[in-house]
């Protein structure tokens, strides 16, 4: 593994967090979402951020992991900033699994969700994740034309806005 890091510690019951850049670094989210998208067997995630610095830079090498993952093809929409509940109604909107990445300082967190919007926990796929990447097994694209993209999807943010107005 390149980069390693300590994944008992960065690994919790429902999250992955750590202080960036001490204990957890951008490319663990590259890790996370790519193994993501291979546990799930889906072809699009959902991604909010809490709009931080920090947090944008973990989501740009978030959507690079996912888009890369083996044949899967991946669209990584970019909802923008805001908390859970921004994405609970992303998920619910594309019908795909969802990650929140959100700081507080220096403590970075990366919270995922599947499908049906229940929490990505251990023993619901979450140690799977943490397994792929321990043994370097984090999935990389067979060939270009199976990479994915990404798009933003402020609209869905704008639609959530005025549901809640």
């Amino acid at each position: 593994m390149l980069n390693p890091v300590d994944l008992p510690t960065l690994f919790a019951e429902d999250r992955i967090h750590g202080c960036h850049p001490g204990e957890i670094h951008p490319a663990v989210a590259w890790w996370v979402a790519s193994c993501l998208v291979l546990v799930t067997e889906s072809h699009g995630v959902a991604l909010v951020h809490d709009g931080a610095d920090l947090a944008k830079e973990y989501t740009s090498l978030f959507c690079r992991g996912a888009i890369n993952c083996r044949h899967y093809a991946a669209t990584v929409s970019v909802v923008g900033g805001g908390g859970e509940e921004l994405l609970a109604y992303a998920i619910r909107a594309l019908r795909v699994p969802g990650a929140l990445i959100t700081t507080a300082g220096a403590q970075v967190t990366i919270r995922l969700f599947a499908a049906d919007g229940t929490p990505i926990r251990v023993g619901g796929g979450l140690e799977r994740i943490c397994d792929l990447i321990a043994r370097g097994k984090v999935p990389i694209p067979v060939n270009d034309t199976a990479r994915g993209r990404v798009v933003n999807r402020h609209d869905i943010a704008m639609h959530f806005a005025t549901a809640e107005g």
